[in-house]
């Protein structure tokens, strides 16, 4: 197996958030005030990412003043779509079937490329080969990309625990087939689900009902949703991913103000419940490695490219027990690793970045490079990381080379 090696991204934080009751009350207070106020969802977390950098918090990632350029406050004009969230597999032909059968996704094009350095994930002579699962979404985006590393061969299990920081689990919308079709189908193709569709509360006033599931590798998908099927309802389809990170404050400063994310609605139940509700995992863990039976509590925003509203990013918070572990330094370890967004100048997103970012080398792993993807084409790419060390990805759009349509 080939050694890794190449430059390496800023490890990091280890340190657990530490939210006192007093502030988590004190938020949900501000939160219900600003309800009652008039505020929308986009004007409480704007309200709150403002506080958040009046009281010097996400200093190292918030946006700095770009100068009055139209678009230089963050990277929001410039993500055009969603692209695909890359999930480490084993075995490629094998999870092509498996997700084929328990998602609503199918396999579409290729990627074939030759060896090669793939500098920007720390990889200075590797290979893969990969798979683009797509749902039935026109305007595609938002796709599944199955990666199997033949050289570095994988490394590592997907995230055991629900509350683990970083990518845990993919979303998917039950929206005509029903839950109970779905569970049916994932345990019919041996994936294990955690339980049953069952309800969690998202806010005071909205609960919902979901399950979620391994597949061959261990990696957990989720599908959310109506539990009975809904004749002549929308089609199911993929939702986007979730992303545990250690401050909901300081991350929401990153990806709101540097990436220019759209707030969609905020998620912050004011009661704690079990952590078996929305059956979502087997172990949640303390910050300090010890199992946790007891209830659960987490703050979470979801946001959307300003340009592309139906892939979302589920931004969550385990304020109880609090997150656990780091995520993997490894691009080729198994499970979910990257979401990719794809944007029209590469070259133009890492200028910009390196002027928002107050300390851009902890964030900014490599410049620009160009990958063979074989079949698929090159692309210009850019990795980054967020502020607790997770995986992100620019894929610049190809040129159209005909004058005509």
């Amino acid at each position: 197996m080939t050694t890794q090696s190449g430059p390496a991204p800023a490890p990091p934080s280890t340190a657990a958030p530490d939210v006192p009751a007093v502030a988590r009350s004190d938020r949900r207070a501000f939160l219900k005030g600003a309800v009652v106020a008039g505020l929308g969802a986009t004007g409480v977390g704007a309200a709150l990412v403002d506080g958040a950098v009046a009281h010097g918090r996400g200093r190292d990632h918030g946006p700095r003043g770009c100068g009055s350029l139209p678009g230089e406050a963050s990277l929001g004009g410039n993500i055009a779509k969603s692209l695909w969230y890359t999930i480490n597999v084993s075995d490629l032909d094998r999870a092509v079937e498996f997700y084929e059968a328990t998602y609503p996704v199918k396999r579409a094009e290729v990627m074939n490329g030759p060896v090669q350095a793939f500098r920007g994930l720390g990889i200075r002579r590797g290979q893969f080969k990969a798979r683009l699962m797509r749902d039935s979404q026109p305007f595609q985006g938002g796709g599944i990309l199955l990666v199997q590393w033949l050289d570095p061969a994988p490394v590592g299990v997907p995230y055991a625990e629900a509350n683990h920081i970083g990518w845990y689990r993919e979303h998917a919308s039950a929206s005509q087939t029903g839950q109970a079709a779905r569970y049916a189908q994932a345990v019919a193709a041996g994936g294990r689900p955690y339980g049953e569709p069952s309800a969690i509360a998202i806010t005071d006033t909205l609960t919902i009902y979901s399950f979620a599931f391994r597949d061959p590798d261990g990696t957990t998908l989720e599908w959310v949703g109506p539990v009975n099927p809904t004749p002549g309802g929308k089609p199911d389809t993929l939702g986007g991913p979730n992303v545990n990170c250690r401050n909901l404050h300081d991350s929401y400063a990153f990806y709101n103000g540097v990436l220019g994310l759209d707030l969609q609605i905020r998620l912050n139940p004011s009661q704690p419940q079990p952590a078996t509700n929305g059956s979502l995992g087997d172990t949640i863990r303390t910050p300090d490695g010890q199992l946790w039976t007891g209830l659960t509590d987490f703050d979470a925003a979801i946001l959307v490219p300003r340009a592309d509203g139906r892939n979302s990013v589920d931004l969550l918070e385990w304020q109880v027990p609090g997150g656990y572990g780091t995520p993997y330094a490894e691009a080729n370890h198994l499970g979910a690793v990257n979401l990719a967004w794809e944007v029209n100048n590469v070259d133009v997103v890492y200028a910009k970045l390196q002027r928002l970012l107050r300390r851009p080398r902890a964030y900014l792993t490599y410049p620009p490079e160009t990958w063979d993807l074989g079949d698929y084409g090159t692309r210009k790419v850019l990795n980054i990381r967020d502020p607790d060390g997770v995986m992100l990805q620019f894929v610049e759009k190809p040129a159209t080379t005909s004058p005509a349509p």
